[in-house]
């Protein structure tokens, strides 16, 4: 019988510890309800805070800049009681293919800010973006493989508006102004109601997966539970 070197003995110490590890693991604790909420509400109001630090420096054009005070004007005047809410409405809607025809290059600015916030900070920080960092929750892939950036992208473009708004910016510049904001309110509607479906998943099924979360097979633990020294991927 052949003698085992001491490279063979390291190697079998080796997948011995490692089995005893994953006998030692505890299961993972999945996150509540209002953590995640809580986590989503922080995350969409520090997102808000640092895209309009970051879009005051971006240029816009003269036209965009009247359009602004057009809609500042719009606003005072309903909240003076000179223009009724229909009137309001009404005008406020004709005003939002005009601004946000003038206003691309932010819509794509803010798609970058998004893209960075969501996918690649939580990528590189152990699954959590800074609301799931607060709440001591972060996400992580089921089977316990490596959390990829892909995994990340196609959760942020489902659950927090990434792809509406990609598209959003492709039909306002080739659709009319009249098909551009009935396809965009479509848009918007769905949106919406995919929140609404997650939100219902998460606080009532046993596994409290949302809809991103069953299509990218994550979940969302309490981070202490989980292993910490696990580096996102740039693959699936």
């Amino acid at each position: 019988m052949k003698k085992k070197s001491v490279y063979d003995k390291i190697k079998d110490e080796e997948e011995k510890l490692k089995e005893e590890n994953k006998v030692k693991k505890s299961p993972d604790i999945k996150a509540m309800f209002s953590q995640r909420v809580l986590a989503f509400i922080i995350d969409f109001f520090i997102l808000g805070l640092i895209s309009s630090l970051i879009i005051m420096f971006v240029p816009v054009s003269e036209t965009a800049s009247k359009l602004y005070e057009e809609q500042n004007k719009i606003l005072m005047s309903y909240s003076e009681g000179t223009v009724s809410m229909e009137e309001y409405v009404n005008q406020l809607i004709d005003l939002e293919y005009d601004i946000a025809k003038q206003t691309v290059i932010v819509s794509i600015v803010t798609i970058v800010i998004s893209i960075l916030y969501y996918v690649v900070y939580p990528c590189y920080n152990n699954g959590q973006t800074l609301g799931k960092k607060l709440m001591k929750i972060k996400i992580k892939k089921t089977d316990d493989t490596d959390l990829s950036m892909n995994d990340l992208l196609i959760r942020g473009m489902i659950n927090n508006s990434i792809l509406v708004n990609i598209i959003s910016i492709i039909l306002v510049l080739f659709l009319s102004k009249d098909l551009y904001l009935s396809t965009s309110s479509l848009l918007n509607i769905i949106q919406y109601l995919v929140l609404i479906i997650s939100l219902i998943m998460i606080a009532f099924t046993k596994n409290a997966q949302g809809l991103h979360d069953k299509v990218c097979k994550t979940e969302v633990v309490v981070a202490d539970t989980v292993k910490e020294d696990v580096l996102c991927t740039s693959g699936n």
